[in-house]
């Protein structure tokens, strides 16, 4: 099939912004009471808004080398949406502390390591092809818990948020690996990405979400665990869901378009954006850099 994510014109990613409020009174246990989804989701919140810098001053340093127009498009319309997700997630740390969640003794190791140390090390190419691989992270998440449906039970304003950013992430998933299509080396430099960000990314979220059972209480209770594997390997499957995507992304021939769900991601995007829900907001068109 044609590659939908060589130009900006069949498939345009505007930016959204989110502005629903966190209801101070939400459960601590907002994803269907679930301890375990819900500090895994956490944790990957604690995650977005360094995350996010981080590809926006990566891709910001690769714009001048980029000479196609259209990729150029591209690349602000990510640039403007990733922004945005970093904006959302962050809003929702005062959540969590009014939840009394000490989230700092985690979040800023994780950041003062991740982007003071390790991100002034790595070569540029080297960082644009660990940027890919997190997109395609993103991009699989997105399409497994929107298609699975795994937050249909979550409080509103949480499962807006995370709905709305797993559809973006799905639409603008073609970007960064198509930049990356630009650079010599770029099936090594995206094996060796892979290899960098997968097992980094999963022990991150994994002890991001221990934080949050330990400071609950939770961390050694039977239910827990239990809860744990049916999300990996019981109810949900994820474990072999993720497999398949990883696997997917290591092939040489991969494209992230070659899973087509920009429908499901449109979906969404249409129930937020309703008149009678306006729980995001369009930003202005982004032009090139």
């Amino acid at each position: 099939m044609a590659d939908p994510g060589t130009n900006g014109v069949e498939r345009p990613i505007p930016a959204r912004r989110f502005v629903a409020d966190f209801d101070a009174d939400t459960p601590r246990h907002w994803c269907d009471g679930d301890p375990v989804l819900t500090h895994m989701l956490n944790a990957y919140t604690l995650l977005v808004p360094g995350n996010e810098g981080y590809y926006i001053r990566t891709l910001k340093l690769r714009m001048p080398r980029i000479h196609d127009p259209a990729m150029r498009v591209m690349v602000a319309q990510f640039l403007l949406q990733e922004g945005q997700h970093g904006a959302g997630h962050h809003r929702c740390w005062q959540m969590l502390e009014a939840q009394g969640y000490r989230i700092s003794g985690f979040q800023q190791p994780v950041d003062g390591f991740l982007y003071k140390v390790l991100e002034p090390i790595t070569p540029l190419p080297l960082r644009i092809a660990m940027v890919s691989c997190v997109e395609h992270v993103n991009a699989y998440l997105g399409h497994e818990f929107l298609s699975e449906g795994l937050l249909r039970s979550a409080e509103p304003e949480l499962r807006a948020l995370f709905e709305w950013h797993f559809a973006e992430e799905i639409e603008h998933k073609h970007v960064v690996f198509d930049v990356l299509q630009t650079l010599p080396l770029r099936y090594p430099l995206r094996l060796l990405g892979a290899v960098l960000v997968l097992p980094l990314f999963y022990l991150l979220m994994s002890v991001g979400a221990m934080v949050f059972l330990r400071q609950d209480r939770l961390l050694g209770r039977r239910d827990t665990w239990s809860r744990l594997r049916a999300h990996l390997f019981g109810r949900d499957h994820m474990f072999r869901r993720t497999c398949r995507h990883v696997f997917d992304y290591l092939r040489p021939g991969f494209h992230p378009w070659q899973l087509d769900d920009s429908a499901l991601a449109q979906q969404v995007i249409d129930r937020y954006t309703a008149p009678d829900r306006p729980v995001l907001k369009p930003l202005p068109r982004s032009r090139a850099a």
